[in-house]
This record gives C-alpha cells, structure tokens and sequence, in this order.
C-alpha cells in the first residue's frame, strides 16, 4: 500500500535562547521530564525562563572585548580587515554540558544528541503524535557526540521512541533536506508511516575562533516530521547532484588554532576544527555556487513541470552573508518570496534550510497550499532542491 501525499507535517527549531510560548512551554517540559533521557537541568532551565537553553553571542561578546582582538584583524587576509565580521551581528551558543562543568577542569558544549533530542521532543510534541507512532529516525549530526558510532540510535533512544529503526545521514549542510526526500520516499512506499528527521550542528564545539571564517557560524539543531498529509498537498519532486571533485575544501583537521603563542613545553590546544584546506577547491566551489544550485532547482522544475513563477516562497542554506541572496538572484524569485536569517542566527549549516523555513512560517510569510522551493549545499560538495504545496496541518503545527 502506498501514500500519494506525503510532506512535512510539523518541525522543531533547538534554537539555544529562543523564547517559546507558555504552551509549548508545557508540552516541551512534560514530554521532555517523561520520555527523555536528557539531562534535568537543560529541563528546569527550559520551565523556569520560557526559552532554551543556551545563550546569544554578539560580536562583542564573541571578539571585540577580547584581549586578541586587535591581533586576529591583523591576521586577516588585507581585502577583510576593513569588515572583520562580513555582514554577521550575532550567533546562538549553547550551553556548557552540566556534567562536563561538574566532573571535568575543562568543561565541554552541550553534547549533539542533547540538543537534537531537544528538536526532535519540539517536532513531535508540535505535530501531535504520540511517540510510538514514530517508525524510524533519520539523523544528522555534523559535529556528531563521537565519530563512531553515528548519533541515530542514541537520537531514538534519549527520545524514548520504542517503536522506531534510526538511520544515520550524511550530505553535510544539505542533509536535512536529502533527509526530507528520504522520508517522503520511504512513505511513499508504505514502508514507513511516520519518519522524525533530526539535523544538528553544535559550532561551539569546533569553531577556531582565531579564523576569519570563524564569525559566520553557530550553534542550533533542527528537527521535523514527515507523514501523509491530504491529497494534493506535500511533496511536489526534487533533484540532486554532486560534485566530488571538491571533497577537501572544507574540512575538519586536527590542529593547534591559527593565533596561537605557546610556550614549548605548554599544551598544543589541538583539536578537530572546521578548516578551509584546499583554496583550489574553496575557489570552484564560490566560481560555481550560483550555477550548481540552479542547475538542480531547474531540474525539480522539469520534473514538477513547473517554472519559477509557478513557486511561492523560497528557502535555502545560509553559508556566509552573500550566498543566499546570490542563490535567490539565480534562480530568479523576487526578494519578496524569501526569506533568511543569517544575522540572527548566522550559518548553523545543515539546520539552516530548516530554521528559515521555520522561522518564515511563524512569522506568516508562508501559508497553507503556498509552492515553496527548499534548496541546499553541502561540502563534499552536494546540492539538492525539493518543490513541496505546503500541507494545512504544518501551518497548524508551527503556530
């Protein structure tokens, strides 16, 4: 048996100092203290402030007020010192893990699977379900609790779904929409009913704040779920495609960061920290951003036999502060059917897509039975584009 509708029916942004209403409050705190195995303390500071845990760094905050400050601009290739932060204002963190403060001389960020876990208990509790209709997992995280084994079964675990297999997912910033596809596919085929997609990206982690790159990202996680909606609504189509030959522009390297005086017997401060290796490769991938994403929205037009008039709103990743207006630009949607939030929240990579198209619902630019067009990159480098009718029951859910 097969469903011909399927789409998104809710979703769930882990967005660390967000305020959520009184009534998601309650529902939150209530599934997260019965089903979870997250940490207390995240759930009392979650009841007790009305808003997730974590906190918001400015540029300030982040570089300005610190001692180095004036060392990092000089360390600047000379055509950024004149705009150190390119655009961004600020970025969420989120907090440090209350074990890690209790037990260790050098605490460490929230562990992945804790704030996917925070997402994914907001996707649920928005869409409805009970968390035994929950059939599989498909997770993501970018910067992921320890490199083997993938955070997937844990995201099922610490969410309590007894019922559900969890897959792990891997196309890097694009990830949550290629899981999108996934979970419409496998539905679509009657395999799985209902599918929680989970994405993370905790920046905190591996973010050297001495890099020029380093003001353009943070924290969030970001989580959903897919399910039969009414007939004519959900999925439209998609395409993706990749391009391999990039694979090594952008990294995690284990290194000392790049401003760095140590003494010769002192630690070296190495870790695993996102880098830009190869500048070859960094250069193709800038040269080609407008035309690989076009390329893969005008194939999901083809297959929807569609055109770009015929979409009502866009969302797309947010790598730096240029990139999503030049991808909007290509494609040829009028600023008035978009939407973006990177000086809010700034890069948080494979969440982005998810947290636009979020935020654009709550604040109503998007409305039930709109054609919405979510496109992504994604190191490696992968693109993806998928065309949905939004289904009445996510606008419901987001709202």
């Amino acid at each position: 048996m097969t469903n011909s509708s399927v789409g998104l029916i809710s979703l769930g942004g882990y967005l660390p100092a967000k305020k959520i209403s009184e009534k998601q409050k309650n529902k939150l705190v209530d599934y997260l203290r019965n089903y979870t195995e997250l940490n207390r303390e995240y759930i009392d500071d979650i009841e007790s402030t009305g808003k997730l845990p974590g906190s918001i760094e400015t540029n300030y905050e982040g570089w300005e007020s610190q001692p180095w400050f004036e060392a990092w601009v000089k360390s600047m290739p000379e055509k950024k010192q004149a705009n150190p932060f390119q655009g961004t204002k600020e970025r969420r963190r989120v907090p440090l893990d209350p074990v890690s403060l209790k037990n260790s001389i050098i605490p460490h960020p929230m562990l992945p699977s804790d704030a996917e876990t925070i997402a994914g208990a907001l996707a649920i509790t928005n869409s409805g379900l009970n968390p035994d209709d929950v059939d599989l997992v498909l997770s993501h995280a970018q910067v992921p609790d320890r490199p083997l084994p993938a955070n997937a079964s844990l995201i099922q675990h610490k969410l309590g779904l007894k019922n559900a297999g969890a897959y792990a997912i891997d196309t890097c910033c694009s990830t949550f929409v290629t899981m999108c596809e996934i979970a419409v596919a496998l539905i679509k085929t009657g395999i799985k009913k209902n599918v929680l997609i989970v994405s993370s990206f905790i920046d905190s982690i591996v973010n050297d704040k001495s890099t020029y790159w380093s003001v353009d990202t943070g924290d969030a996680a970001m989580a959903g779920i897919v399910s039969s909606v009414e007939s004519g609504e959900g999925y439209i189509s998609s395409f993706s495609n990749s391009h391999g030959d990039r694979h090594d522009g952008v990294v995690y390297t284990d290194r000392s960061p790049l401003l760095l005086r140590k003494l010769e017997l002192g630690p070296s401060y190495s870790q695993q920290f996102t880098t830009f290796l190869n500048y070859d490769s960094l250069k193709t991938i800038a040269m080609n951003a407008q035309k690989d994403l076009k390329y893969v929205v005008d194939k999901a037009l083809e297959k929807a036999s569609k055109s770009v008039e015929d979409i009502d709103f866009l969302v797309t990743h947010q790598p730096v502060s240029w990139a999503a207006n030049a991808w909007r630009e290509a494609i040829g949607i009028p600023s008035e059917k978009f939407h973006e939030t990177f000086q809010t929240y700034a890069n948080v990579a494979n969440c982005s897509a998810g947290v636009n198209l979020l935020d654009a619902i709550e604040k109503k630019k998007i409305k039930e039975g709109d054609n919405i067009l979510i496109t992504s990159s994604g190191a490696g480098e992968n693109h993806i584009a998928i065309i949905m009718k939004v289904p009445k029951i996510l606008i419901e859910n987001c709202n």
